[in-house]
C-alpha cells in the first residue's frame, strides 16, 4: 500500500517578521507525514537563521540556503529533492488553516482527481477561519483548462499555493528562473497534463497582503514580465481544438494591459528608467484597442469600470485615486 507523504515547498526571501507565522501553519497541520522544505533564498535579514531554528525543533523540515535566484529558482530546488508523492506550495508571508493538506488529500483521493484545490481570501492581519457552505466540483480534461483560466480572468489568481499536486504532474516541467507572474504559465502546464481536477470552496489559505509586497508597490521593468506570460500562454495554446480557451488566453493578455495601467495609476511608477508619458500613452492604446474584449469577458464589473476610465484618459482613474489616498491618510 502506498504512503501518502505530501512535500510542501516554501521559498523564503527577507520575511524574518512573518516567517514563524507561515511555518507554525504548516507544522501544526492535522496531517502530519510531511516533508516541509524551506529554501532560503540568499535572504541578508535572520530568516535563514528562523529555518535552522525550527529545523532543530521538527525533524520533517529540510533547510536549503541558496544564492538568491528568484522565487522559480527557489521553487525549482525544493522540487529536484521533494521525495513525496504530493507537491504542495506555500509563500512565506502567507499562512494556511490547520486542516489543509488533510482536506486537500481527503478530497482528491474521494475523486480520484490528479489536484485538488480550495479557496483563498486576502488578509493583512490573522482571521478566524470562515466557511460557509462546503461545495466541491470535479473537473476532467480540457475543463480544467477552462476552469482555470475563467477564475484567472474573473478572480485574477493563478497561483499554484491553494492547490495539492500528484508529483509526476512537474516530470519534466520547471518555474522560469528570473521572471515573475511564473505561475500562470507553468500552472497551466502541470494543469494540461491532469486528467481530473477537484475543486471547493472551503477556504484554507490566506495570502497576506501589505504595501511591500511583490504586486503592489510602483510599476517596474520586471512587471512587464506579465506580458511576456500571456504571449506565451497564446503560443502554446494556438493549437488548442476548444475556441473558448484560446478565447480565455486572449483575454488574459488583454486584461494583463490594463492590470499594468492599473497599477501605475494606484502606485505610481518606481522604475526610473521607465518613461512615465510613454508607457501610459502605449497601455492606454492597447486598453483601447482590446477594450470591447474586455467589456464583453467575464471580469468583475468593478474591473469594467476602471477599464472604461482609463480608456478614455489615464486621469479619469488616477485622479480621483489621489483625492482617496489623501483623504484615508487624514
Amino acid at each position: 500500500m502506498e504512503i501518502n507523504k505530501i512535500s510542501v515547498i516554501v521559498p523564503i526571501y527577507n520575511v524574518e517578521k512573518l516567517l514563524a507565522r507561515c511555518l507554525d501553519s504548516i507544522i501544526n497541520q492535522t496531517f502530519n507525514n510531511l516533508e516541509i522544505i524551506l529554501i532560503n533564498d540568499g535572504s541578508s535579514d535572520k530568516s535563514g537563521e528562523i529555518c535552522d531554528l525550527y529545523a532543530k525543533k521538527d525533524s520533517r523540515i529540510i533547510v536549503i540556503h541558496k544564492k538568491n535566484g528568484g522565487q522559480s529558482s527557489a521553487r525549482n530546488a525544493g522540487i529536484n529533492v521533494a521525495s513525496g508523492n504530493f507537491l504542495a506550495f506555500v509563500d512565506s508571508d502567507d499562512w494556511i488553516v490547520k486542516d489543509m493538506y488533510e482536506y486537500l488529500l481527503k478530497i482528491m483521493k474521494e475523486t480520484g482527481s490528479d489536484i485538488s484545490n480550495l479557496d483563498y481570501i486576502y488578509v493583512q492581519d490573522k482571521v478566524d477561519e470562515i466557511n460557509s457552505e462546503i461545495v466541491c466540483k470535479v473537473f476532467e480534461s480540457k475543463e480544467i483548462l477552462r476552469e482555470y483560466l475563467h477564475e484567472g480572468t474573473v478572480r485574477g489568481s493563478y497561483s499554484f499555493c491553494r492547490n495539492l499536486y500528484k508529483k509526476h504532474l512537474f516530470d519534466g516541467i520547471e518555474f522560469p528562473v528570473g521572471k515573475i507572474n511564473e505561475d500562470i504559465v507553468t500552472n497551466f502546464l502541470v494543469l494540461r497534463k491532469a486528467r481530473k481536477m477537484v475543486k471547493s470552496n472551503y477556504i484554507g489559505y490566506f495570502y497576506y497582503q501589505d504595501s511591500a509586497s511583490t504586486t503592489r508597490g510602483g510599476l517596474k521593468k520586471r512587471d512587464f514580465d506579465l506580458l511576456n506570460a500571456c504571449e506565451e500562454l497564446e503560443s502554446i495554446t494556438v493549437d488548442e481544438h476548444y475556441s473558448d480557451i484560446k478565447y480565455l488566453v486572449k483575454i488574459k493578455h488583454a486584461r494583463s494591459y490594463f492590470s499594468l495601467l492599473a497599477k501605475i495609476a494606484f502606485y505610481g511608477i518606481a522604475d526610473k528608467e521607465l518613461k512615465q508619458k510613454q508607457v501610459i500613452t502605449e497601455l492606454t492604446r492597447k486598453i483601447r484597442k482590446y477594450y470591447f474584449i474586455l467589456i464583453l469577458s467575464p471580469i468583475p464589473f468593478n474591473r469594467k469600470l476602471m477599464i472604461t476610465a482609463l480608456s478614455i484618459h489615464f486621469s479619469c482613474l488616477s485622479v480621483p485615486l489621489a483625492f482617496y489616498k489623501k483623504i484615508k491618510s487624514r
